[in-house]
């Protein structure tokens, strides 16, 4: 198969699919770019690491919303209240 072998990514090419390898977006011959990146690239390893539990923090975060005594407090904040 012409065009499907994998490509050794540079970091620029990694940090810009980084959203679509945490969010599982990627397939194919772009995971396996990615993940061979990672594999080797411990800056890189690192950042998708660090987004990776961003992520994961922001779902938990989204499971417990705020009170509405809290959302009240930082409404009258913004409204310079």
């Amino acid at each position: 198969m012409t065009g499907s072998k994998a490509k050794q990514l540079n970091c620029q090419e990694a940090l810009r699919k980084v959203f679509d390898f945490v969010d599982g977006a990627l397939e194919g011959v772009s995971l396996v770019e990615m993940r061979t990146h990672l594999a080797t690239c411990r800056h890189c390893f690192d950042r998708a690491e660090f987004e990776r539990l961003l992520k994961a923090r922001m779902a938990r975060l989204k499971a417990n919303p705020a009170s509405g005594e809290l959302r009240a407090r930082v409404q009258s904040l913004i409204e310079g209240g």
